[in-house]
């Protein structure tokens, strides 16, 4: 019977989200200490590896967007190879510099910036070389040396007309070259004293006093890096007791027109530079950072051509003119993110920043927004890792990193802003490697784990099919077998079959004799199916058989009886539908009394259609206690036939899920011939039910049951055989 079973599996309890989520991966703790310890480590400490990673980076930044160069506002006079080959090797005399001064000067400058400065007297110079005549004993030449001319007072002459900024070298210690004054540019301090934070130098290497006193600022050269790459220059500097701007600063001042710089600083360090309406950002510590351009659109002008009147008269008016070495041989040549350049190029990229407006800054919030960037990221890996594939975790992963590599770029591009996606990648990748070595280290476990039960639920499932085969055979050998039944009785025929919709089903059937001249016959079908309703398909056996052996041969004594002891052992509530039937061999007389059960079905042998019988009949046994199930009496010819089936002949259904119905029951057996034996009959309506559900998984127990009754002249073989032999 088609019914769905009572004692269902209770649905398992989900643990909260919040435990699911913490519990599925073994590794998530692990994954939360790393990131705790790859944040602290990126706030709080900042290691070489680190600092080189970061500076990776941002050269990675400028070498993918170069400065775009917007004015030509700063020129380079270059004492390149082809005027050291014009004007002969390095150094020139002073004069010939304060010539180049003085022609640079004719064109009217902004300023004029020179990247060097003159420690020593010109040795070239007439009057230095009389005083080493004098010296070596030529003393009659002692009265024209105030005759001859100084070179070093021509050239600060020079520089004392134009607007000359000269270049001051900063010493790490102090070797008694520092003597004289020390020429400034006055710095105003706005909020704490910015001295603690710049870079410290014990001395300066300045110009001769004559040259030195005569510019009109003085700048500190910018200093090689630690990793001898050129990426930032200070900005300003401690010398002694003093500070000093650099070279590009003190030249922008001058040419704001400013007598100081101003310096802003906080309990955390430098923020700022000010020229007039310009502010220069910087690091705590005063580093500059430039964004260079490409070197070769950088405008240079040979000191050989600008000698030679090679050059338009007007070219250098108005801009700020920087003097310095690109020849190969004087080899002041740096390494920068763009590559290599002259020194003299990374004063001129400086100036250009400003005047151009593109800044950079790495501002103080950057630590803490990469520090947030490799939490982001770390917590995206320890929601992912578990839960996605491995090709798939890493695929999302490495998207992660793309978009904050190009957030990175954005920030540079559009703002100048210098944020480190280097060492939050690095860090949130070790998480990245860690949590998956675990969770694959996890599912190689479960998988383990999985394997072993399934091996252990084969072997059940074994144990459960052999324990259900041996079921089925004990199932079947209950049920009777007509020639042990019947013996040699020629009065009536009997065949059935039960094909349960699994191992073993719910529907039963028996017949036996009550005495020589009565057959007793039980169809019946438990609610639901498998191995529940087979042990109560027995119980309702064993006790109809025993309730029919003290009936008297009434079949609505037999069900009552049979209901009132099934009841008393049903502890699952379960009901069984029985068609129960008593032939008398003798006459054909057919008692019957249906328990909810399917009518049986007449095949008269006079060939007319078969019918099905109508009934009252009542409900299922165990259903209503205490029924009072009526008998009902069918005359049967020689020679007719009766089918007894369960509802699952009916119930059958094929592919589309249509069922078999009465109809092709009717059409059935209306197709066999007149007199079939029952057994054909059996399985010509099992075959044909079979046919239609071909290919559909099979709902319910199958049971047919026909017999035929040959009526009480029929003669068993054994008589036959003394009849011929009498004849």
């Amino acid at each position: 019977m088609n019914n769905p079973e009572e004692s269902e599996q209770q649905p398992r309890r989900r643990r909260p989200r919040w435990q699911r989520w913490f519990g599925l991966a073994r590794g998530r703790p692990i994954g939360f200490v790393l990131l705790t310890l790859a944040v602290l480590v990126l706030t709080l400490m900042d290691t070489r590896v680190q600092h080189d990673r970061r500076s990776e980076m941002f050269d990675f930044y400028q070498r993918l967007m170069p400065r775009e160069r917007l004015n030509d506002g700063v020129i380079v006079v270059a004492i390149d190879d082809a005027s050291l080959s014009a004007m002969g090797q390095w150094p020139w005399p002073r004069s010939r510099l304060a010539q180049l001064v003085d022609r640079i000067a004719a064109q009217h400058p902004a300023a004029i910036a020179i990247d060097a400065f003159f420690p020593e007297p010109d040795r070239l110079s007439p009057r230095q070389q009389g005083e080493l005549l004098v010296k070596s004993g030529f003393t009659n030449v002692a009265g024209i040396l105030d005759q001859l001319p100084d070179y070093d007072q021509q050239f600060a002459a020079s520089i004392q007309r134009a607007p000359v900024i000269l270049g001051v070298g900063a010493l790490a210690e102090d070797a008694g070259l520092s003597a004289g004054t020390l020429y400034r540019t006055p710095i105003l301090q706005s909020g704490a004293d910015p001295a603690p934070f710049a870079p410290h130098y014990p001395a300066a290497l300045r110009s001769i006093e004559v040259i030195d006193a005569a510019a009109s600022g003085h700048g500190l050269l910018p200093t090689a890096s630690e990793d001898g790459v050129v990426r930032h220059i200070p900005a300003l500097a401690s010398v002694g007791k003093e500070l000093l701007p650099s070279l590009p600063v003190d030249t922008l001042r001058l040419v704001a027109k400013q007598a100081a710089v101003q310096v802003s600083a906080d309990g955390g360090g430098i923020e700022a530079l000010h020229i007039g309406d310009r502010t220069i950002p910087t690091d705590r510590d005063g580093a500059w950072w430039l964004h260079f351009s490409d070197p070769a659109e950088r405008p240079h002008l040979s000191v050989a051509d600008l000698m030679q009147g090679k050059v338009p008269a007007d070219v250098l008016a108005g801009r700020i003119v920087l003097i310095g070495y690109t020849a190969l041989g004087l080899q002041d040549v740096v390494v920068t993110p763009r590559g290599r350049m002259a020194g003299v190029d990374v004063i001129a990229e400086a100036m250009d920043n400003v005047i151009d407006g593109r800044l950079l800054s790495r501002p103080r919030w950057a630590r803490w927004a990469e520090a947030a960037l490799l939490t982001a990221l770390s917590l995206l890996v320890l929601v992912v890792v578990p839960w996605l594939r491995p090709l798939n975790a890493a695929a999302v992963f490495l998207l992660s990193l793309l978009l904050s590599l190009a957030a990175g770029v954005l920030l540079f591009r559009q703002f100048g802003l210098l944020i480190d996606m280097a060492n939050p990648a690095i860090g949130a990748t070790f998480v990245f490697a860690i949590m998956l070595a675990l969770t694959l280290s996890d599912t190689r476990a479960q998988r383990s784990r999985l394997r072993q039960a399934l091996n252990d639920s084969h072997v059940a499932r074994a144990r459960m099919e052999g324990e259900l085969d041996a079921a089925r055979r004990i199932q079947m050998g209950m049920l009777p077998e007509p020639r042990q039944v019947l013996g040699q009785e020629a009065r009536v025929e009997v065949a059935a079959r039960m094909l349960p919709a699994r191992s073993v089903g719910g529907d039963l059937y028996d017949f036996f004799l009550l005495d020589e001249a009565r057959l007793f016959i039980v169809v019946g079908d438990v609610s639901g199916k498998g191995l529940p309703a087979s042990l109560f398909m027995a119980l309702s056996k064993a006790l109809t058989k025993g309730a029919a052996l003290r009936s008297s041969a009434d079949p609505g004594r037999t069900l009552r009886d049979a209901g009132a002891a099934i009841a008393e052992e049903n502890p699952e509530l379960l009901f069984v539908t029985v068609l129960a039937a008593v032939l008398h061999l003798d006459s054909g007389r057919f008692d019957w009394c249906s328990a909810g059960h399917e009518p049986p079905w007449l095949l008269p042998a006079s060939g007319a259609a078969p019918r099905r019988l109508q009934t009252a009949g009542g409900p299922p046994l165990c259903v209503i206690d205490g029924f009072d199930y009526r008998s009902e009496t069918l005359q049967l010819s020689p020679g007719d036939a009766l089918c007894l089936l369960t509802d699952g002949i009916g119930d059958a259904q094929n592919m589309s899920g249509a069922f078999y119905g009465q109809q092709r029951v009717v059409a059935c057996l209306s197709r066999l011939r007149h007199g079939e034996s029952a057994q054909y009959i059996v399985e010509a309506l099992l075959s044909d039910t079979l046919a239609y559900s071909e290919g559909a998984e099979q709902a319910d127990d199958l049971t047919i049951l026909a017999l035929r009754w040959h009526g009480a002249a029929a003669t068993t073989p054994q008589t036959v055989e003394a009849k011929t032999a009498r004849m």
